[in-house]
């Protein structure tokens, strides 16, 4: 894999340039030894077929200015499949073997004659221990039933109790594999917690042990999430309709339900249900029984249940909705003088 490095040159005026490429690929070793304290350290063992590749490719080396380090997994392939490894983990040794004195080169000959049984030494990064951003979040949990295929329910989590107790972490998923198990029933995102499987409580359980009970788990499992719900101010303090835009995946559906109600003698379009764990639940703006006043600009006036559900299937990644939040359409149903 030698394509995030070229070699270095100068430019005709003799000034060295910059190798931007390659430092976007790996942290030069200085500020690695800084972050050491928000790596934790996983063991990953794959069992391949003779014959067939790990579907993994490795950058890196002491020729390659940074450490060995997982570049791409080959979709489909066995170290994809394992749903043990993301892009970006370090590679510390194989079987037994440690990487860091070894040229690129010595690395891919290694991983290529390593036999059936190889057994990572994994160095990643430790996920965060407060979300990224600032906004107001309340946690909420529910519970996801997902169907095993092969060792795996399609996700890689990181985190776990760890020796020093500065890097526990919980459990949290960094990565759900696209058409695995957990992509296909559709609740699982990256940045959810672990809490529980099949009644077994995940609390201050190391990352080894968690993917243990994972593996022994039966071929169907329920699984106790914790998500993050947006606390919007601007929507309990609306004084009119708002506007609410929200990202989503292509094909992915909001995971809300429409119905009609009546406000002042008008038939209006609201919202029946917010499914758990949902886009729309996740982003903390809508709620049952908001009315719906447009889709993308088409309003929902003259609109069936049925019309405005189409309408909702057919938006893109980017949905806007212009609401009139429940609170108000009870307020405005009392007296005036109120």
């Amino acid at each position: 894999d030698d394509g995030p490095y070229s070699k270095g040159g100068k430019d005709p005026t003799g000034n060295d340039v910059a190798l931007v490429s390659r430092r976007q690929s790996i942290p030069g070793e200085k500020k690695q030894d800084l972050k050491d304290e928000f790596r934790g350290v996983t063991i990953v063992e794959l069992i391949k077929k003779e014959g067939s590749t790990l579907g993994l490719t490795i950058s890196g080396g002491t020729d390659k200015d940074g450490k060995p380090r997982v570049s791409n997994l080959r979709p489909g392939g066995l170290a994809a499949r394992s749903d043990q490894l993301n892009i970006g983990d370090y590679i510390k040794s194989v079987n037994g073997i440690n990487l860091t004195k070894l040229r690129h080169e010595e690395i891919i000959s290694l991983l290529k004659n390593v036999g059936e049984r190889v057994v990572l030494e994994v160095e990643y990064e430790l996920p965060p221990t407060t979300p990224d951003n600032t906004a107001a979040i309340i946690p909420k949990t529910l519970e996801i039933t997902l169907c095993k295929e092969g060792n795996s329910f399609g996700f890689v989590m990181r985190g776990g109790a760890q020796e020093d107790w500065h890097k526990s972490r919980p459990l949290v998923i960094t990565y759900v594999r696209p058409g695995g198990p957990a992509d296909r029933e559709g609740t699982l995102k990256v940045g959810d917690r672990i809490l529980c499987v099949d009644g077994i409580s995940l609390h201050n359980v190391p990352l080894s042990d968690a993917l243990t009970i994972l593996r022994q788990c039966s071929q169907e499992a329920v699984f106790q999430i914790e998500y993050d719900v947006a606390l919007m101010d601007t929507v309990t303090n609306a004084s009119g309709p708002l506007l609410v835009e929200i990202a989503k995946t292509p094909g992915s559906t909001l995971g809300i339900s429409l119905s009609t109600s009546t406000h002042r003698n008008k038939q209006v379009i609201i919202i029946d249900k917010v499914k758990p764990a949902s886009v729309a639940d996740r982003c903390g703006a809508l709620h049952p029984g908001d009315h719906i006043l447009s889709i993308d600009g088409t309003s929902t006036e003259h609109c069936t249940v049925m019309e405005a559900t189409q309408l909702l299937a057919s938006t893109m990644e980017n949905v806007k909705l212009e609401i009139l939040p429940v609170h108000h359409s009870r307020l405005s149903l009392r007296p005036p003088e109120t």
